[in-house]
Order: C-alpha cells, then structure tokens, then sequence
C-alpha cells in the first residue's frame, strides 16, 4: 500500500535524496558549464589554467588531479594536439558522463526503509 492510501504524508511516498547530493549535482554542472563558456569565449584563460597548474609544484599539482580530475582531463585534451573535433567530442562525453553519475538519486537504505514489504525490521 502507498502512504497515500494508510493516511501517511505523500511525502513519503518517494525517497528522499539528499541535499549534499543536490548541492555536488549543481557544483560540478556549473563547473562544466564555466568550462565550456571559457572555452568558447575565452580559450586564452584555460590555457593560462593549464600553463597555471603545470607550475605547481609536484605535490600540489598531484593533488589539484586527484580532486578535480575529470575537468583536469578536460583541460588536458583541450590543450592537446588532436583534431578539434575529437577534442570536442572528448570533452562532451567526460562533461556528460560526469554530470549525468552527479545526478542525485534516492538513498537506497531509505528507499528500502519505507517500501512495504521488504522484510526490513526496525528495531526501537
């Protein structure tokens, strides 16, 4: 039975996702969308981005990969040599991808906390 039919809040009807899921979901598309707005009308300032980071030193650079690697791969191909259609095409694909694994989804735990049936017990 939906919670709708048991007098419950339609609120609970669906999963709640968290709002720390919401806030990385925006974050990271309005990162590629700065990306892709530099690279139209300023590709000056992702080459200085990239000339910027390859001055760091070791360490931090290391660092500045590991947190911020997909738009560091695309920063990376954008300043490659391939065709600039690959280069587009890369570049689109990590931006998809990336944003479309960022879209946030229901918790799974509360989920399978509130449908019926599941054979979950809650102890109190």
């Amino acid at each position: 039975m939906s919670g709708r039919a048991t007098g419950a809040p339609a609120s609970t009807d669906r999963p709640a996702t968290d709002v720390n899921a919401w806030i990385w979901f925006v974050s990271t598309t309005g990162v590629w969308l700065a990306f892709g707005v530099a690279a139209i009308t300023s590709p000056g300032t992702l080459t200085d981005l990239w000339e910027w980071v390859q001055g760091l030193p070791l360490a931090a650079e290391i660092a500045l990969w590991i947190a911020t690697l997909p738009w560091m791969l695309a920063l990376a191909v954008f300043e490659s040599s391939l065709a600039e259609w690959l280069r587009i095409a890369l570049i689109a694909t990590l931006a998809v991808g990336w944003t479309l694994a960022s879209v946030p989804r229901p918790s799974r735990r509360r989920a399978a906390a509130r449908a019926p049936g599941t054979g979950l017990r809650h102890s109190h």
